[in-house]
C-alpha cells in the first residue's frame, strides 16, 4: 500500500481541518511503527506545530531517560561486560600495568607475571624481535622507556633532512622505524 496514494485521501487529523493529510506524525514512540494507522496524518502547516510539541521522552522518568541515551550508544543492542567474552593472554606475554586495570576485570589473566622490566629476559623472543633489538643496538630486558629514547637519538642522527637527503640514511632510518614499530607490537609497550 503506497503512502502517497492514501494521503490524497485523508483529511488532516487536526480538529476542523479540511486539508489534504499528506505528513504522518507518531502517534506514540514506539520503534515499529509498520501500519500507517499508528500515525496522525496532518497537512503541513498542523504537522509543523505538532513536531514542536513532540516530546518523544514524554511521560518517562529521568531515570527511563538516561537508560534510553545510554541503550543508543550501542544502537538499542546487547553488549557484554568488558573482558567476559576475550580470548586468554599467551602465558609468556608481559607487560606493565601501571594504573592496574587488569585488577578490574572479572578474570584476571593467568599470564600476568608482574613488572615487565624483570621479566622481558624470562619470555622467549622471535628471532624478529631479537634483530629489531639488534638494530636499535639494545639488549634484551630493555623498557619502553629506553626504547623510546633510543628511537628517537637514532631519528635524528638518521633523519635525511639533517644528512643533507642521502638515500642511504633514509634507507637505515626506515629500517629503525620498523624494528620501533616491531618492539612496540611485541609487549614491550
Amino acid at each position: 500500500m503506497n503512502d502517497t496514494v492514501n494521503s490524497h485521501s485523508r483529511l488532516c487529523d487536526f480538529e476542523d481541518c479540511a486539508e489534504n493529510g499528506e505528513f504522518k506524525a507518531p502517534k506514540t514512540r514506539m520503534l515499529d511503527r509498520g501500519n500507517p494507522d499508528d500515525y496522525h496524518w496532518f497537512c503541513l502547516r498542523h504537522v509543523r506545530d505538532y513536531n514542536k510539541s513532540w516530546n518523544f521522552f514524554d511521560g518517562m522518568s529521568d531515570d527511563e531517560v538516561l537508560k534510553y541515551k545510554d541503550d543508543d550508544i550501542t544502537g538499542h543492542r546487547p553488549t557484554w561486560k568488558m573482558g567476559s567474552r576475550t580470548a586468554t593472554i599467551r602465558p609468556d606475554h608481559v607487560y606493565d600495568d601501571p594504573f592496574e586495570f587488569r585488577k578490574e576485570t572479572e578474570n584476571p589473566f593467568s599470564g600476568f607475571q608482574g613488572d615487565s622490566h624483570q621479566n622481558n629476559q624470562a619470555r622467549k623472543m622471535d628471532a624478529k624481535e631479537r634483530e629489531a633489538l639488534a638494530t636499535l643496538n639494545l639488549t634484551p630486558g630493555c623498557t619502553l622507556k629506553e626504547i623510546k629514547r633510543r628511537h628517537k637519538e637514532l631519528a635524528k642522527k638518521y633523519h635525511p633532512d639533517t644528512r643533507g637527503g642521502d638515500k642511504q640514511a633514509e634507507e637505515i632510518l626506515k629500517n629503525i622505524n620498523q624494528a620501533y614499530t616491531h618492539l612496540l607490537s611485541c609487549g614491550n609497550s
